[in-house]
């Protein structure tokens, strides 16, 4: 599996349809691979005892051909037979690995054996420039490096297998060795060797293995010979670390040619802590226009916040260079600066970045010229019309909801569809039509937020094209016309509401659920779109065929259990048990999302249940270190009631609970690899001023992800939180809470 930062992200519900046609394409691709790899197999066992020839020249292919694959991840997925079946395969080669001897009992010479002075026991036998003894030393080390990553592969398949430690799930138990009996020196000794078969190995055991004395030795020999590791982009964040170090300054000089990291690892390189070093700049541009403008479109919000460290303008040339390739990266950055102009919602205030801002944009605007100008002020045209209706509702607050109804569909009434235009929530389709009697006010004391529903024309995405498995696409007709489909899509337009805490909430979402189907775990989340497009105004889609757990509660509906009893039939009934099946895979998502986001008021309100069972989080005003009223008062790890566990069978016993533990736990698992990643994201935006950030963000956040743990120390982490989250009375208490205050 490819890195899923360096694919594009999308803001889309987790589609397990889709999942599972890319999963029979891959298939399918792989086929006559695996047919060519059994006819080997079996051509193979014919000559490996006879012929000493052929099973060399069978080694040399196999070396061939791993030596020129592409590096991607590999992951373990959700199918759990097929886990167990590796397992034990892992556990074959590792027993094959340990017994492995070697004799060097025979001398290949040109010189006829009688005339030969060489005797096998002589230290001195020249082969490939080394001795005898040297070269049973080379295989010992070799050995241990190989025995040392399968005990790693094995102790994480082991927990993926078996992820709530339940005994006699895994019947062969697998006890590894090769990593109790390294002393400091044998740690030593290993990394250097594996820094002569390939520094790759050397960064993936910093990667597996978090011990102080190994994370130290590998940077120093890194730092010491980075000029071999220009091809691999992972040794980069290990050399440069979260800040210039001087002694690094001279092997800086590589970086002309070292391999692109992703978007998100590339932009904090622009921040001031690296002390604006020319080179370390101009590599982070050139990663920046390596990646196409579709994949560093999402990383919108942190690209702006990066020019705030921009003193040589690397990131303002780029904006304006995507600009002119995208009209929809120009139109959405225009938004997002717009959004970060002033620190407050009224537009008192002004951001010290604001003069940067309004330079860019009239650069922006000023380079566009034809049919791109055209489409500019037809698009902000349009949007403009549509969320003017709120300032002209503001005189109507105090009056009925009816009187409200009337003024926005005689300011709906007014607004035409011209060609092209799109929500700034919906880049990916068009709008051609809108539902003018669809405007409804919401409730607000001091705002006037509407929703308005609109006809957007889109283009069915191919799965196919999917970049997870494979960068080329299979072949298919390009001459024929894109598919597209009508959807009708409600969005809220708030006027007076910083959005820019949700953009940032539901970006992180994406990046989970993008992770999630990239390792094949059944769990869904929704991150619908949220756009701040002006200073205390935004654009937010609303989730389609969906209703909040409270208004079920006001249309007395006591018991979740009992809704979807009564709406999808009896328990033994296959629609309830697909629904329960879908209940059980987001509940599971979003629990580790919040666990690790920190996100705040959970009431029912903010908890939606769609037609097909997905419980879908919404609004995001509190996360990471703030809570309502200032006093975390939801002090559960997430939100685990009583009747979420009726739904899953009512008890921690029962099958579907332990299913949900076990997706909770591989979710958490599945995201740990890339903490990293998502720290970038949630650090490049330390600086824009959002309420959620206080002290040492990034360091609780960090540590919610247990780095330093194992992955099966990491698993019983988990399994603590969800013991603790269990029924938690202080989730049902807050629910009374804001039951009674609202």
């Amino acid at each position: 599996v490819k890195d899923p930062f360096v694919n594009k992200m999308q803001y889309a519900p987790s589609d397990k349809a889709t999942r599972d046609k890319i999963y029979n394409l891959a298939k399918d691709l792989f086929e006559p691979h695996l047919v060519w790899i059994q006819f080997l197999s079996g051509r193979f066992q014919a000559f490996r005892y006879r012929s000493n020839e052929l099973v060399y020249l069978y080694v040399r292919l196999f070396q061939i051909t791993l030596d020129h694959c592409d590096h991607y991840r590999w992951v373990y997925g959700g199918n759990k037979r097929a886990m167990l079946s590796e397992y034990r395969l892992l556990i074959e080669v590792y027993k094959l690995v340990d017994n492995d001897k070697i004799e060097l009992n025979e001398i290949l010479s040109t010189t006829p054996r009688k005339y030969s002075q060489l005797t096998l026991s002589s230290p001195l036998i020249a082969f490939q420039d080394k001795s005898k003894d040297e070269i049973i030393n080379q295989f010992k080390k070799s050995k241990g490096l190989l025995l040392l990553f399968l005990e790693s592969e094995i102790s994480n398949m082991a927990t993926w297998c078996n992820p709530l430690n339940s005994p006699d799930t895994i019947k062969e138990i697998f006890i590894p060795s090769t990593e109790k009996s390294l002393s400091e020196e044998g740690w030593k000794n290993i990394i250097r060797h594996s820094w002569t078969i390939s520094p790759s190995l050397t960064i993936q055991l910093a990667a597996r293995f978090k011990q102080l004395n190994v994370q130290n030795e590998v940077h120093k020999i890194l730092c010491n010979n980075s000029v071999d590791a220009i091809q691999v982009a992972d040794a980069l964040p290990l050399l440069l670390g979260d800040k210039l170090n001087h002694n690094i300054t001279s092997q800086l000089k590589y970086l002309l040619y070292w391999a692109p990291v992703s978007p998100i690892t590339a932009a904090p390189y622009f921040s001031s802590v690296y002390n604006n070093n020319p080179l370390i700049l101009q590599y982070a541009m050139r990663v920046l226009e390596y990646h196409p403008v579709d994949v560093v479109f999402f990383y919108i919000p942190q690209i702006v916040q990066a020019l705030r460290f921009d003193n040589l303008g690397y990131v303002e040339r780029f904006i304006l260079r995507a600009a002119k390739i995208s009209q929809l990266f120009a139109h959405q950055i225009i938004w997002n600066m717009n959004a970060n102009m002033y620190k407050d919602d009224e537009s008192l205030v002004p951001d010290s970045l604001k003069p940067t801002l309004d330079r860019i944009i009239e650069n922006i605007v000023n380079s566009l010229s034809g049919e791109d100008k055209k489409f500019y002020e037809r698009e902000f045209a349009f949007f403009n019309d549509v969320t003017s209706i709120s300032g002209k509702l503001k005189p109507y607050i105090k009056k009925t909801k009816a009187e409200k109804k009337a003024k926005i569909d005689e300011e709906m009434a007014k607004i035409k569809v011209d060609v092209g235009v799109y929500l700034p929530s919906n880049p990916e389709g068009k709008v051609v039509g809108i539902d003018y009697k669809s405007g409804r006010p919401l409730q607000s004391h001091a705002k006037a937020p509407f929703m308005a529903t609109f006809r957007i024309r889109k283009e069915l995405n191919d799965p196919s094209k999917d970049e997870f498995i494979y960068s080329e696409s299979i072949d298919s007709d390009d001459d024929s016309e894109p598919k597209t489909i009508d959807v009708w899509q409600s969005a809220i337009f708030k006027v007076g509401d910083d959005c820019r805490q949700d953009v940032l909430a539901l970006q992180l979402i994406a990046i989970f659920k993008n992770i999630f189907t990239s390792v094949g775990l059944d769990l869904y989340l929704f991150p619908y779109r949220v756009v701040a497009t002006a200073p205390g105004c935004g654009v937010i889609d609303v989730i389609p065929n969906s209703i909040s757990r409270d208004q079920l509660g006001r249309e007395k509906v006591n018991s979740l259990y009992d809704y979807f009893l009564t709406k999808y039939g009896g328990l033994d009934s296959i629609a309830f048990q697909k629904a329960r099946n879908c209940f059980i895979q987001s509940v599971a998502a979003y629990s580790v999302v919040s666990f690790l986001l920190q996100i705040k008021d959970r009431h029912n309100g903010n908890i939606m249940l769609d037609d097909e069972g997905h419980i879908i989080h919404i609004d995001f005003g509190f996360i990471l270190d703030i809570a309502p009223g200032g006093i975390n008062f939801e002090s559960s790890p997430f939100k685990l009631t009583t009747e979420m566990i009726q739904v899953m069978g009512g008890s921690a016993d029962v099958q579907q609970f332990k299913w949900f533990s076990e997706l909770c736990i591989k979710a958490y698992l599945a995201v740990r690899p890339y903490a990293e990643n998502i720290c970038q994201c949630v650090g490049l935006m330390l600086s824009s001023g959002l309420p959620c950030f206080k002290g040492e963000t990034l360091k609780r956040l960090r540590e919610r992800f247990q780095l330093d743990k194992t992955e099966r120390r990491a698993a019983d982490y988990m399994i603590v939180k969800i013991h603790q989250s269990f029924e938690n009375k202080r989730t049902v208490w807050y629910d009374s809470f804001q039951k009674a205050t609202n």
